[in-house]
């Protein structure tokens, strides 16, 4: 399957938001949580890093989407930045296909060349772990003080760049509503 990554453009948002919505349709139920929302807030606030917005085309078609954005981990005042990867999509009719690695392997390629150090998200073990995600409490790094969510991983792209990093991560804005993170 040849699979051609690049930086997503202005004129495909539509596009782009179709593939989302797909890619979190599951079983007659779309998720509770609007990614495409989400996608859409960051794009229009200062938040937005149209290098690190990726699709994957296949056949001249968008079949998936990566986008990081900014973040940072906090300790008693000591501000640490990262990169938060949401949301990751492959349309529902091309996933297992590897497309969504293609995704994370250039995404992760472009992070790094770009300067970034670390890269954190909040997903499902058996996906994240493959590209060298480990669980983010082995750094004590989490969503709150107790820094124990299984679901929260993190990936240094430079060496040794999160071994004397510990704190809470805090997401931008558009992924918090009424103080809550979404």
């Amino acid at each position: 399957m040849d699979v051609i990554i690049r930086k997503e453009n202005s004129d495909e948002y539509g596009i782009v938001n179709d593939v989302i919505k797909s890619a979190f349709f599951k079983e007659n139920k779309i998720s509770d949580f609007n990614e495409w929302n989400l996608v859409s807030d960051i794009r229009n606030s200062p938040y937005y890093i149209n290098e690190l917005s990726l699709v994957a085309e296949y056949d001249n078609k968008i079949v998936g989407h990566i986008m990081y954005t900014p973040m940072s981990i906090i300790n008693d005042g000591n501000i640490n930045e990262s990169l938060a990867l949401a949301p990751l999509s492959v349309h529902k009719d091309y996933q297992n296909k590897g497309i969504g690695s293609k995704l994370m392997t250039e995404s992760i390629k472009k992070a790094k060349s770009l300067g970034y150090t670390s890269i954190i998200v909040l997903g499902h073990p058996k996906l994240y772990k493959k590209f060298g995600f480990i669980e983010a409490l082995n750094y004590n790094i989490g969503l709150d003080e107790e820094c124990n969510n299984p679901y929260l991983f993190a990936l240094e792209l430079e060496k040794d760049s999160l071994s004397n990093v510990k704190g809470i991560v805090k997401y931008c804005d558009p992924f918090y509503s009424d103080g809550e993170l979404i």
